[in-house]
């Protein structure tokens, strides 16, 4: 799996905060734990926004215009005078074509969603070829959800996770939880009585170029695999 950019690592955690995708103009409101209010505080100190006055909302929605300005500016995209969708979807559509080119699809003339589909569709099929799953007679749905399921054993035995009697969305989680435990742990992180949410937190402002190479594995079932699925239980192998 592809590295994934400080934005995408942020918007990963900041998900559980009530954040919306990085492609909306702002946050959601919502509920947060007094836990959450200290990490947003934290992390606003962390990118130089000013806190003192303001709600929860309006800062965390002005986290995430300055992380989306912050990675517009390293793809070179201009921001002054754009709104913030727009510079978000810029954002979007740029990783996307440089996905693409790497993948070695042509980008010219391609609205943004058949873009993605065709670097899904590749990226698919590139992975089920290196995992030996036949695509043979499927739909592009079905051996999404069979690479990803061949995906997760293989990550499950390379981090010596207990497969027998799990469901595939609880083992995908198990090994989130593993990678960021794992990471913390070589950083010399206090682990003890903290859950995986709590060290990615830590992880991001004590150690943000770290948590930026994290390459944390996908969830079971979600967007990528082209809508939900019916979890199954697999015994170990």
């Amino acid at each position: 799996m592809k590295k994934i950019s400080t934005l995408l690592v942020l918007a990963l955690v900041l998900s559980a905060l009530s954040f919306a995708p990085i492609t909306k103009a702002a946050p959601e409101e919502g509920k947060i734990t007094e836990e959450d209010q200290q990490f947003i505080s934290e992390m606003a100190k962390s990118l130089g926004i000013e806190t003192d006055g303001k709600d929860n909302f309006t800062i965390k929605k002005e986290i995430h215009e300055v992380l989306i300005k912050k990675e517009a500016e390293k793809l070179g995209i201009k921001t002054e005078g754009k709104d913030i969708q727009k510079i978000a979807m810029e954002v979007h559509t740029a990783h996307l074509k440089e996905e693409a080119k790497t993948l070695g699809i042509k980008t010219e003339g391609k609205d943004t969603k058949a873009l993605m589909k065709e670097v899904f569709e590749t990226k698919i099929k590139q992975k089920a070829k290196e995992l030996g799953v036949s695509t043979d007679g499927k739909t592009m749905e079905q051996l999404g959800k069979e690479v990803h399921e061949k995906m997760i054993m293989a990550e499950a035995k390379k981090l010596n996770i207990q497969t027998e009697g799990k469901e595939f969305k609880d083992l995908a989680e198990e090994i989130r939880d593993t990678q960021i435990m794992n990471k913390a742990k070589e950083l010399g992180l206090e682990t003890k009585d903290k859950d995986s949410k709590e060290l990615l937190k830590e992880l991001m402002i004590k150690h943000p170029e770290a948590a930026k190479e994290l390459k944390l594995f996908p969830n079971y079932g979600g967007q990528i695999m082209f809508g939900k699925h019916h979890h199954k239980k697999r015994d170990q192998e």
